[in-house]
């Protein structure tokens, strides 16, 4: 008899370089970044252990060893790591799909998650519990920096550009991909999730929903959010 197929893995895409941030640890991957004791994304990972994840893959590409190096000293204990290193720059799109292909592992859909950004609360105890192609939304008072996404009765219409402003939902930058979707992806091609992969899906009529959450949300990518860091995650554990 087969092994029933895992519903559902994290693939964080810990690639990027990070450049508005660069010049304050060049010597880190934006990732990698300390935050209130740990690198960034080692809180992303604890997080996700907590709802029950026991593996994950990372999809690192700029300072990819010293990614490493940093995360794998304070990584959950018990949660198995794949860590794969792009061999050029392939977007979140291309990037997700290609790492995917290289981890050798299939689950039934991939947690698609960006390694820059945490989104506190119990998004991943609900996002398990969904069946099919999802994505995570917050609601902010001014989308101007990240650009807004539209919705109706719960399923993704479009993206909008992120000069657009003002207040509204925005892509946390979580999804519910099904395997199925990244392995159509032509192999090595660069790819935007939001620019190319998920409106391509869009017109091709698949449905995608929309998961919406308040709980507190942080993007490091710029020196004032990152300076805010450390306070917010300090929050995040008196509140847990």
């Amino acid at each position: 008899m087969s092994a029933t197929p895992i519903s559902l893995i994290p693939l964080i895409l810990a690639g990027g370089k990070g450049t508005r941030i660069a010049h304050l640890h060049p010597d880190l991957p934006k990732p990698a970044l300390p935050v209130a004791g740990r690198p960034f994304l080692a809180w992303i990972l604890h997080q996700l252990a907590s709802s029950g994840f026991s593996s994950a893959v990372i999809a690192s590409g700029y300072q990819a060893t010293e990614l490493r190096r940093e995360i794998e000293a304070f990584a959950p204990k018990k949660m198995k790591i794949c860590w794969i290193a792009e061999k050029s720059p392939l977007g979140t799109g291309g990037g997700a799909a290609w790492s995917a292909r290289s981890s050798g592992l299939r689950p039934i859909d991939w947690l698609v998650m960006n390694g820059d950004s945490y989104l506190a609360g119990k998004w991943p105890d609900k996002i398990l519990r969904m069946e099919g192609a999802a994505l995570v939304a917050r609601e902010l008072s001014d989308t101007g920096r990240f650009g807004r996404l539209e919705e109706k009765e719960g399923r993704l219409v479009r993206f909008s550009e992120k000069a657009s402003g003002g207040p509204g939902w925005i892509n946390a930058g979580i999804y519910r991909i099904p395997s199925l979707w990244l392995e159509e992806v032509r192999e090595g091609a660069a790819a935007s999730m939001e620019t190319d992969l998920f409106p391509a899906w869009l017109r091709e009529g698949r449905e995608i929903a929309v998961l919406k959450e308040s709980g507190a949300f942080l993007d490091i990518g710029t020196p004032e959010s990152l300076a805010m860091a450390d306070d917010f995650m300090h929050r995040q554990e008196a509140n847990a």
